[in-house]
């Protein structure tokens, strides 16, 4: 497998670091990021939508250019925003401006609650994965939430890398907390959903999501 100069992902999110600039980076599955990151792999990251200027001109001077036909053909509903892409050197910065999901029938993107858009930044952490390289990213409550929804939402399964990382952080969640922020977004099937997950019963969580007529 091809993969990213790991030392490019490095310098970018010590730029991102040093300029003490708000972000968020949304997932590293399977510890990819920095050393591991296949070619022409989007690295999601979360900002501010109103110092998003300060973050691209910053991008600009360090030698990225914006993609322009990034998503350009999908759709944004209640209020979201486009994704916007920058590039340098096989390094591929998603941006995005609110968590967002897929909508399951026509893949519309549509954003998550605001208290679940409000915990993110609120709760955010720093990861510190050794002496060069750090980042900020989710709380475990925030990223056992998006793990799941975007499973369901985006990928419409749950794939050995976010099975594995929801595994991880089933021991780390506050329950309680994050049973109140399911609820915005899968309401009464929320406790059946954590059931599957207590029971690692991932292959049938989207099908008996679906089906679910209980509300």
């Amino acid at each position: 497998m091809n993969l990213v100069n790991a030392q490019e992902i490095i310098n970018t999110f010590n730029l991102l670091n040093e300029s003490k600039v708000n972000y968020i980076l949304l997932r590293n599955i399977d510890d990819k990021i920095p050393y591991n990151q296949p070619l022409l792999s989007d690295i999601d990251i979360l900002v501010p939508k109103k110092n998003f200027n300060v973050i691209s001109n910053l991008l600009i001077k360090a030698s990225f250019y914006e993609n322009k036909n990034h998503c350009i053909n999908d759709i944004y509903l209640y209020g979201a925003d486009k994704h916007r892409q920058f590039i340098k050197n096989n390094v591929l910065l998603d941006f995005q401006f609110q968590l967002m999901v897929r909508s399951l029938d026509a893949g519309q993107w549509i954003p998550l609650d605001q208290k679940i858009q409000k915990s993110a930044w609120e709760n955010k952490r720093f990861e510190k994965i050794n002496e060069e390289f750090g980042f900020w990213t989710l709380s475990y409550n925030d990223e056992f939430l998006t793990l799941v929804v975007r499973s369901i939402f985006d990928k419409r399964e749950f794939q050995e890398g976010y099975i594995k990382r929801i595994e991880e952080l089933k021991e780390k969640i506050y329950l309680n907390d994050v049973i109140k922020k399911m609820e915005l977004v899968f309401f009464k099937f929320t406790p059946y959903l954590l059931e599957m997950i207590d029971k690692k019963d991932y292959k049938n969580i989207i099908k008996n999501y679906i089906q679910f007529k209980g509300y």
